[in-house]
């Protein structure tokens, strides 16, 4: 028989024998893995970037970060509707 692990650290006043399992919220393997990226230059007239950055700054992202966000979830969204 396995010996138990005490741990130093464990907080006395968790009941585990009542806990609750949560749905894994990770991503998954496939959005772990560090992709190459490669740089494309859009054009943008100047409201629509006004726009952009407005958004971004709402959400904490920058302009790229964003853009590259949108662009990921539209090819998503298409490839699911095939």
């Amino acid at each position: 028989m396995k010996k138990k692990i005490v741990y130093k650290d464990e907080p006395s006043d968790v009941d585990l024998e009542h806990a609750v399992r949560v749905k894994d919220f990770l991503p998954g393997p496939n959005h772990l893995v560090l992709r190459k990226e490669r740089v494309v230059a859009v054009r943008l007239d100047e409201s629509t970037v006004s726009e952009l950055k407005k958004e971004a700054d709402e959400k904490g992202l920058g302009v790229s970060s964003l853009i590259r966000m949108w662009v990921r979830e539209r090819l998503t969204k298409a490839h699911a509707s095939l």
